[in-house]
């Protein structure tokens, strides 16, 4: 064989074998689509009572036992009328936002079952119930603790029972 024609054969063998020793390659595209939506957040950060549950949006104050003439729960006052009694302390709810434009909320709040008979729930000087919500402030300040004064009120002739409920926040942006 002469030696042109041999070069001609290794050349030819060197490509071949290059073009086989190369990777095969293919390419895609992931197309990601989404819509960023405005959120708030309610927090609870602090109540009367033995509270657990702080910072999130489902806290838990134990009054434990209570009466007229013992000593008032866990951060409660205790005022003793002629016919009832009453439990004070304060609530402080928590609201912050994240992608909105409105500069202040709306708070609300409700009873989540019927009050117990002679067992009046108040924020705010206002009575809570459970068939209403009641507005606490309509100018809350984001990421600012609103504190609101929480009284429970209880007739004399209230029964000796449980008085357990929930009381039911409700923020809404302005």
């Amino acid at each position: 064989m002469n030696l042109n024609k041999l070069a001609v054969v290794v050349g030819t063998c060197i490509t071949l074998a290059t073009s086989a020793a190369q990777a095969a390659t293919s390419s895609g595209t992931l197309t990601v689509t989404g819509t960023i939506e405005s959120s708030i957040s309610l927090t609870i950060e602090s109540a009367g009572g033995t509270t657990s549950g702080t910072g999130t949006a489902a806290a838990t104050s134990d009054l434990g036992s209570i009466s007229k003439y013992g000593s008032a729960p866990t951060g409660f006052s205790l005022a003793r009328g002629a016919s009832d009694w009453t439990l004070s302390s304060t609530v402080g709810v928590k609201v912050d936002k994240a992608n909105l434009t409105s500069t202040d909320y709306t708070l609300t709040a409700q009873l989540g079952s019927a009050s117990a008979s002679g067992v009046v729930w108040k924020l705010n000087g206002s009575t809570l119930t459970d068939s209403a919500a009641t507005t606490l402030t309509s100018t809350g300040t984001y990421a600012s603790t609103g504190s609101y004064s929480w009284d429970v009120v209880i007739a004399d002739s209230a029964a000796a029972a449980a008085i357990d409920n929930a009381i039911n926040f409700t923020a809404t942006s302005n």
